[in-house]
């Protein structure tokens, strides 16, 4: 496998969040792009990465293939590119080796360890979240944020009578509730056939919603007592996802 992207601009923009939640990542390579589908060390989270092939000026990809690197050892690499420097990113199976080369005015060379790990690619069972919400990436992180400094768990109730979904945080002397609704600025689309409710951990929701400086827009997906699945999406080129259980 050998790919280059243009810039390293989104990998190091995503790449500090998907290390708040894995210290190492199992990759799959095909044909269509590079993917990460990983289960945090807490067995409360997938973290979801799609690279799509046409977000590189170079991709080689054979045959499938699988790859685990630490993922904290190539943030760390990536610090020393800038935004838009040029990125190439290759295997050597002989070597046993991730090699990174990062161009900009002089040519820098990496190389990382291809590990063996305990976790694998985990591919995901589908699931039926008939709740859908498109909206602004940067309102959805005022709100987690907000609730942080309420409680360490938020509520997401939707209500098809509006429709609306209220964000509702609690803790012992304070509350806060926000709701939205399609007539909401922030909100590009809304679909709430039924009732449902759920709680979910605000520290996991804060640490994800951060990324959203790689995208204007998310979609979350949700259900009384299920996962809320979020997807930031970048047109056709890449999409950062996260799948987080619900609360009892």
């Amino acid at each position: 496998m050998k790919v280059t992207f243009p810039q390293a601009k989104e990998l190091k923009n995503i790449l500090p969040t998907v290390v708040s939640f894995l210290s190492e990542g199992t990759f799959k390579a095909n044909k269509d792009g590079i993917f990460l589908s990983s289960l945090d060390p807490a067995n409360v989270a997938v973290i979801l990465l799609d690279l799509y092939n046409n977000m590189f000026t170079e991709f080689e990809v054979d045959e499938e293939e699988k790859f685990t690197i630490n993922l904290e050892d190539l943030k760390k690499i990536l610090t020393r590119a800038k935004l838009k420097d040029q990125l190439t990113i290759s295997t050597d199976k002989e070597k046993n080796k991730l090699l990174i080369e990062i161009k900009s005015k002089a040519r820098k060379l990496f190389s990382l360890p291809l590990i063996e790990s305990e976790g694998n690619f985990m591919e995901l069972p589908s699931l039926d979240l008939p709740i859908k919400v498109e909206m602004d990436s940067k309102a959805f992180y005022d709100i987690i944020e907000s609730a942080k400094v309420i409680a360490d768990e938020i509520k997401l109730i939707a209500d098809p009578n509006g429709p609306k979904i209220s964000f509702v945080a609690e803790g012992e002397l304070k509350d806060m509730k926000i709701d939205l609704t399609p007539q909401d600025e922030s909100v590009l689309s809304m679909e709430v056939p039924s009732k449902a409710s759920a709680r979910y951990s605000v520290d996991y929701l804060y640490k994800l919603s951060k990324v959203a400086i790689i995208s204007d827009t998310l979609l979350f997906r949700l259900d009384s007592g299920k996962p809320i699945w979020i997807d930031y999406k970048s047109t056709d080129k890449f999409k950062f996802g996260f799948v987080l259980a619900p609360r009892e």
